[in-house]
């Protein structure tokens, strides 16, 4: 699932979720667990209706996934292509990146990318079959 989203007046970027991503966030977080760290994102987003504060570990979980979305939006497949790899010779680290947005707020980039992830999961294949319970003769 793709999803262009706007980070700061005048600045958006094509997300990317798919099937490939826990692999990909491996790959550039090497001991980092994406699904661990989504559902973290996930709750987080839950809890945020009664609290504005967020722990330093959400907010570096953010960062990180928010990172490989963006990375995977550059490319039609999984196989690395010039725009990532200029995107990773330019931030190799996740942190360079988010400093340069002179504004992101979690609060409202937190359910885009959450609906990115989740809306992905939903299927919209039909049955080929019909399973009916065989008649007894």
């Amino acid at each position: 699932m793709e999803k262009i989203i706007t980070i700061e007046e005048g600045r958006s970027y094509n997300f990317k979720a798919s099937a490939f991503t826990p692999i990909q966030y491996n790959k550039l977080f090497p001991g980092r667990d994406f699904l661990r760290d989504i559902e973290m994102l996930y709750q987080t987003q839950k809890d945020l209706e009664g609290e504005n504060t967020l722990s330093m570990e959400v907010y570096e979980a953010f960062v990180r996934v928010v990172y490989t979305f963006a990375y995977q939006g550059l490319a039609p497949t999984p196989r690395q292509t010039s725009e990532q790899k200029e995107f990773r010779e330019n931030y190799p680290d996740p942190w360079e990146w988010i400093d340069t947005f002179q504004t992101f707020s979690i609060y409202n980039a937190l359910p885009e990318i959450i609906d990115l992830w989740h809306g992905g999961e939903i299927t919209t294949a039909t049955a080929k079959k019909n399973s009916r319970k065989p008649s007894v003769k």
